[in-house]
């Protein structure tokens, strides 16, 4: 009798809980559907403090604001933009849907890959190739034929190059040698990748690490640069920088974005804007173009830990 006195009112509650629970669930189901965080007319778009180096900070970042501003205008979307030191943060807004894309330099950009939509990466081009190399220069009147000579010397480089210096390390420790920072008596970060050079040409330094689309650039319009400066190493051509789709993005946005990029030829206030740090066009990039990248982060990885590195 107890029992059947009990039991009665307990299920019914149950039952009535389990009716609220269900449609709470359906209520607030449906609604985080309408809620859908990439259905807005602006576009969230991050950029990392490390983006460029071959201008200066403050003027890469109005001209990177300028050209996608531009942009997101021919996909019929405002762009909204935030400053990012940490690729951490950068994945975090991506997985809270704050953020649509990134611009980034190509180190920074493989920590962050995994939340790239890998159908959907691209980069500037810059000169006639979208893959630069990293070059060290020196001036040939100083006769350097190996890294060793250059032991407690002055370095000069564009303050962001932080690519180069991994490549610069590794050619380093591969010949046995100390890191940039113990083996040069002083590594001085610079505002551009012009000021580097001209501080190697007029004995302010005796290397510069640079591009060699901007050796080739300074070469053009001074020649005595190309006849006092040389080549003593170079890395294998990479991707200077990534523009990363969030790959929680929407099909028919990243749709847009590659109809833009492949247009680009009939939009000439963007190639335009673009022009202003030098880009001449924005391509699609593969696994294969960031392979290089990947290898020499590796190297870098195996030889700062093996025992041949002072």
């Amino acid at each position: 009798m107890i029992t059947s006195s009990v039991h009665p009112p307990i299920i019914k509650i149950l039952q009535q809980g389990f009716v609220i629970g269900l449609n709470l669930a359906l209520l607030f189901g449906h609604e985080s559907c309408l809620a859908d965080p990439y259905n807005r007319d602006t576009a969230y778009i991050g950029i990392m403090s490390r983006l460029m180096f071959s201008t200066d900070l403050n003027d890469t970042r109005i001209a990177t604001e300028l050209v996608f501003t531009e942009f997101m205008k021919n996909i019929g979307k405002k762009g909204e933009f935030f400053d990012f030191d940490s690729p951490n943060d950068v994945i975090k807004a991506m997985q809270q849907h704050r953020l649509d894309a990134v611009l980034t330099d190509t180190l920074d950009y493989l920590k962050i890959d995994h939340m790239v939509n890998q159908n959907h990466r691209y980069s500037v081009v810059f000169g006639p190739s979208k893959l630069q190399k990293i070059i060290l220069l020196t001036r040939r009147s100083d006769k350097i034929n190996s890294l060793e000579q250059l032991r407690q010397k002055r370095l000069t480089h564009p303050s962001g190059i932080n690519l180069g210096l991994l490549f610069l390390d590794v050619a380093l420790m591969k010949e046995r040698l100390p890191i940039a920072k113990r083996f040069f008596s002083t590594s001085t970060p610079v505002g551009d990748v012009n000021t580097a050079i001209i501080d190697l040409f007029f004995n302010k330094a005796d290397a510069a690490l640079v591009t060699d689309f901007s050796f080739d650039t300074a070469s053009e319009l001074n020649t005595q640069i190309a006849n006092h400066l040389e080549v003593l190493v170079a890395s294998e051509p990479i991707v200077p920088m990534v523009i990363g789709i969030n790959k929680f993005v929407p099909s028919e946005f990243t749709e847009k974005v590659d109809e833009m990029a492949a247009r680009l030829h009939e939009l000439p206030k963007t190639l335009h804007l673009l022009s202003l740090f030098k880009g001449k066009g924005i391509v699609k990039i593969s696994n294969q173009d960031l392979l290089s990248a990947r290898v020499l982060k590796k190297e870098y990885e195996k030889l700062i830990n093996s025992d041949r590195v002072e």
